[in-house]
């Protein structure tokens, strides 16, 4: 990816309900790069690889707005 990542009004109405229901997508470092958590509620999904920076941060917008609409919009 590497490219500038700017939300969109979805993403924004994604991550709010993601927080109210308790899903929270986040970044880890580690000494290879970052990884990517996924906490549903006290339950953690790692990613399997490495991201930089900005992918690290695109993959969270990307997952907050695919959480939402695989829970919300069904």
């Amino acid at each position: 990816m590497n490219k500038n990542f700017y939300p969109k009004y979805e993403h924004r109405i994604a991550i709010q309900w993601c927080l109210k229901n308790d899903i929270k997508v986040y970044v880890n470092p580690t000494k290879r790069g970052l990884k990517v958590i996924i906490n549903d509620r006290g339950k953690k999904i790692i990613s399997p690889q490495y991201y930089t920076k900005n992918d690290a941060n695109n993959k969270c917008w990307e997952l907050y707005l695919y959480i939402y609409k695989k829970y919300f919009e069904i």
